[in-house]
């Protein structure tokens, strides 16, 4: 059975420092070597066939960004870019579309309305060019519905599973239009394989509740703030990649202890209830987001291949909220504070024709970062 702390390799854009020892005697790891700044994919399961952004150019991304200097708009249009550019120059099998849903005259320019990148292979000049064509100044309304109309012909023609990052204040300007924009974010995902991860760039109750309606839609829909999607490499590369052992970003450092991961708590057939055998794993971490405020868990949740795969989806699902639960009501540690994710059986670490291989598979794996000392 896998019980053990090992250690991650994680961004130092992100992730930095020295961490404290714990009871189970974790192992500083530190680069002796500087290595590219690249995310590392070739070695991850790839779960979307196609990613494709819906982006928010409207004046309500004209906000100031916190204390950034920049309008969420110059602070989104900065992200994309970063993690664009982070990407191999090409990734087989994967294809990606940029799409704004306000008027086309706030986009320098593009083939088409509302697209500034017609969904295509992904190749990394091509997507970072499109994302240049993006306004530096937020203007115009939101035309939410138009958008996702647009969405729906471009889905038309692709083929697999495609993950659909949604920037939204939770506003649209859509007057008189015959459906609501969860209308058609339903009717979309009843006719497409699809997962919506809205990006929500307010923090008004009001306007969240739609987001949530539309990441209640299926299982593999949710929501992420802005600031995460911003602050938090695992946002963006989670919908697209499992995010697994394998899971390496590039350190910038020589000699740094930069991370670590837990590594693995498992669970019963059909079960999402956290054995005691567990408990010092997850005091650990606990003890350690604790004492380092500005570090955050990334938690991933996983199945055996028995059962259908929106089930597996919603039970990997409680996986990881009972963990998430555990560090919260133990420890007093935020939501805000931990990233889920949730895979079904799209990653076995080991064969399930078998009952000890199927036991490794139903797991939680957990990524620590941000720990400072």
């Amino acid at each position: 059975m896998l019980r053990k702390i090992t250690i991650a390799l994680l961004s130092s854009a992100f992730l930095l420092g020295s961490f404290l020892s714990t009871a189970l005697a974790l192992k500083p790891v530190t680069m002796n070597t500087t290595v590219e700044k690249v995310y590392k994919v070739e070695n991850l399961v790839r779960i979307a066939d196609n990613v494709i952004i819906m982006f928010d150019s409207s004046g309500s991304m004209g906000e100031p960004f916190g204390d950034t200097g920049m309008t969420k708009l110059q602070a989104a249009k900065k992200i994309l870019k970063e993690r664009a550019e982070s990407l191999p120059e090409a990734i087989p099998g994967l294809k990606i579309g940029l799409y704004t849903y306000t008027p086309p005259a706030s986009v320098s320019a593009g083939p088409s309305e509302f697209e500034v990148f017609k969904t295509q292979a992904y190749s990394k000049a091509g997507y970072v060019s499109a994302i240049n064509l993006l306004p530096d100044e937020a203007s115009g309304p939101t035309l939410m519905v138009n958008g996702l109309r647009r969405l729906g012909k471009v889905l038309d023609e692709l083929s697999g599973h495609s993950v659909i990052f949604f920037f939204t204040d939770g506003t649209h300007n859509d007057t008189g239009a015959s459906e609501s924009p969860l209308d058609l974010a339903r009717k979309i995902a009843a006719k497409h394989d699809v997962s919506f991860q809205v990006i929500s760039t307010t923090d008004v109750e009001t306007k969240l509740k739609l987001m949530e309606a539309v990441a209640s839609i299926n299982e593999s829909s949710r929501v992420h703030t802005f600031e995460s999607l911003v602050n938090r490499p695992e946002v963006y590369l989670g919908a697209v990649y499992v995010l697994e052992e394998d899971y390496i970003t590039a350190a910038e450092s020589r000699n740094e202890i930069i991370g670590f991961t837990l590594d693995s708590i498992l669970f019963e057939f059909g079960k999402a209830k956290i054995s005691a055998e567990f408990s010092e794993e997850l005091d650990s971490v606990g003890k350690i987001l604790r004492e380092n405020p500005d570090s955050y868990v990334v938690l991933t949740g996983h199945t055996d291949s028995k059962g259908g795969a929106e089930a597996n989806l919603a039970l990997s699902h409680k996986r990881v909220e009972a963990i998430a639960e555990y560090l919260t009501e133990k420890y007093g540690i935020e939501q805000s504070r931990i990233e889920m994710f949730w895979y079904g059986a799209a990653a076995p670490i080991a064969t399930n024709d078998t009952a000890e291989g199927r036991e490794q598979n139903r797991r939680v794996v957990g990524f620590i970062s941000g720990v400072n000392m």
